[in-house]
C-alpha cells in the first residue's frame, strides 16, 4: 500500500519496538551460550512483566465487581507460563560443561532473587516474609516488594468477589465466581507446572550441588512444587499433580 503524498508514516517496526536500546542492553553479543543462557532469563523476566501487569488488572477488575474483565487476563495467564517454561527446553540444549563454566562466572546471583517473580508471589497471596530479607535484590526491588506486600493479595480479592456474589444468589453470579475460581486454578497449576521444568532442570546440572544463591538447589526447587500461589483458596494441591520451583533457571 502506497501512502499518499505529505502524510505521516508510522513508525518502522525496529523503532516501534525500540529494538535499538533493547538489543543494546540484551547479552545478545556474547558467545552463542552466554547469548542463550542470558537470553532466556531476560525473556522470562520480561514475560514476568507481562504476568503481573494480568494479575494487577484482574484484581482491579475484581474490586470493581467486572469478573468477566478479572477471569478474561487471567485466563491468559497458563499459555504465558508455558511460554516461560519452554525456555528451560532451551537451556536444557547447553552442555553440562558449558553450563558449569556459565555458571561459575554468576558469584551469588541467582532466579532465587528474582524479584519480579516474588511480586507475582506476593500479589497472589503466597506471602513469606523472609523473602523481603534476601540478599541480592537492589534497594527499589526491596522497596516493591516491602509494597507488594502490604497490598491486598488476588487472593483476597477474589475471597470478597465470591461472597459479594454468593449474597445475591443468581445463577450468572455463581456462574462468574466459577469461572475466576478455575481461571486461578489453572494458573496456579502453570506455575507449578514451570516449577517442576525448573527442579528438572536443576537435577540436569547441578545433581545434589547447592545453588548459586546457597539453597539446597534442586531439592529446594521440588519442595517448593508443593506450594500454591494463593493458599487462602488452595490451602492444599488440589490434585496429585507435581509442583515446582520459586526462581527462575539462575538457581
Amino acid at each position: 500500500m502506497v501512502c499518499p503524498a505529505g502524510t505521516t508514516h508510522s513508525p518502522a517496526y525496529g523503532d516501534f519496538l525500540r529494538l535499538d536500546e533493547l538489543l543494546a542492553i540484551a547479552c545478545v553479543r556474547d558467545e552463542a551460550d552466554r547469548t542463550l543462557f542470558f537470553a532466556a532469563h531476560q525473556a522470562c523476566e520480561i514475560w514476568f512483566a507481562v504476568v503481573i501487569r494480568h494479575l494487577e488488572s484482574a484484581r482491579a477488575a475484581m474490586e470493581r465487581g467486572d469478573g468477566t474483565e478479572a477471569a478474561e487476563n487471567l485466563e491468559r495467564l497458563p499459555n504465558i507460563m508455558q511460554v516461560i517454561t519452554q525456555h528451560f527446553d532451551v537451556l536444557g540444549t547447553l552442555t553440562s560443561q558449558s553450563f558449569d563454566e556459565i555458571r561459575g562466572t554468576l558469584g551469588t546471583s541467582s532466579g532465587f532473587q528474582s524479584a519480579q517473580y516474588r511480586e507475582i508471589e506476593f500479589l497472589c497471596g503466597a506471602r513469606d516474609p523472609r523473602y523481603l530479607n534476601i540478599s541480592g535484590l537492589n534497594p527499589g526491588e526491596r522497596a516493591r516488594l516491602a509494597d507488594r506486600f502490604e497490598q491486598k493479595s488476588l487472593s483476597s480479592a477474589f475471597v470478597e468477589y465470591r461472597d459479594a456474589r454468593a449474597a445475591t444468589g443468581s445463577p450468572e453470579a455463581a456462574a462468574s465466581v466459577e469461572r475466576l475460581h478455575d481461571a486461578l486454578a489453572a494458573f496456579d497449576d502453570s506455575v507449578r507446572s514451570w516449577r517442576v521444568q525448573h527442579a528438572r532442570l536443576a537435577e540436569q546440572f547441578l545433581g545434589a550441588a547447592q545453588g548459586t544463591a546457597g539453597s539446597s538447589g534442586a531439592a529446594y526447587l521440588w519442595r517448593s512444587t508443593e506450594r500454591s500461589l494463593f493458599p487462602e483458596i488452595f490451602p492444599q494441591p488440589r490434585t496429585g499433580e507435581p509442583a515446582a520451583s520459586s526462581a527462575n533457571g539462575l538457581a
